[in-house]
């Protein structure tokens, strides 16, 4: 009898992983055996399973997904990555708030790479992650958006751009204001020396700071009880970069440059 194919899917971890095997093209049975570390008598089973319900076929000794198990493959390696994300590894989105990430890059997310949770200690939590620093001195390019204002913004910037091609920096009105405010020189100046891109984005975004620096993404975002806690998130490789690009451009295109006071 034919089962929910939900259940065939999830409820197997051995019918699972056949499939997640199968998605890499055909395979020998000895091969599926080595590779799940079992037996061919308690593996047979779930093959026939798999076979009844026109998700694998077999040629001799040699299985493989059919046209309907691609499909179904497909869309659960995306399932179980997404859920992986978002309930597993990357629990820190669960317990943040996240709304301010556009719907087409939120879905595109779990595919950004493995996530890295930091704790960060309190007297830290504002100054420059050292890692991130050194990516951006290596890759000659830094994109900030931030809601927070560090009092060495100034010298930090200018001391950015002997080394950084490009940077570019994203501030809510709060930052503009307190930067205005408290720092009146030492803002004109950086506005006035022009070595830097400087953007108003005119809300709340939701979130602390998010920053790109080579091919690594990082945020400081609130919890859920809109407060900061003391860990950011960060990914990197080719993925992150192309996603954090996006993210930004996102936020510039909602921005205005700041060109003078």
């Amino acid at each position: 009898m034919k089962m929910q194919i939900t259940e065939v899917l999830l409820a197997s971890n051995k019918r699972k992983n056949v499939l997640l095997l199968l998605q890499e093209g055909p395979q020998e049975m000895k091969t599926l055996l080595e590779s799940l570390d079992t037996t061919r008598s308690a593996l047979l089973p779930q093959i026939k399973i798999l076979k009844q319900n026109s998700l694998i076929s077999k040629s001799r000794d040699t299985y493989e997904l059919t046209t309907i198990g691609k499909l179904i493959v497909e869309e659960m390696v995306s399932f179980l990555t997404t859920a992986d994300m978002f309930g597993g590894n990357c629990e820190y989105f669960g317990t943040h708030f996240i709304d301010f990430i556009p719907p087409l890059l939120l879905k595109k997310l779990p595919g950004v790479g493995i996530c890295k949770v930091t704790n960060i200690s309190a007297e830290d939590f504002y100054d420059v992650d050292k890692e991130f620093y050194g990516k951006a001195l290596e890759s000659h390019e830094w994109l900030e958006i931030t809601s927070t204002l560090h009092p060495a913004f100034h010298n930090f910037y200018v001391q950015m751009t002997d080394y950084v091609t490009e940077v570019s920096v994203i501030m809510t009105q709060e930052v503009y204001k307190k930067a205005k405010q408290e720092y009146y020189d030492d803002f004109k100046e950086l506005i006035d020396l022009n070595l830097i891109s400087l953007y108003l984005y005119p809300e709340n975004p939701g979130f602390i700071s998010f920053t790109v620096a080579g091919q690594s993404i990082k945020f400081r975002l609130f919890t859920l009880e809109d407060v900061h806690d003391n860990k950011n998130i960060s990914f990197s490789g080719p993925a992150a970069l192309e996603w954090g690009k996006e993210l930004f451009e996102y936020y510039k295109r909602h921005s205005v440059p700041i060109i003078e006071i």
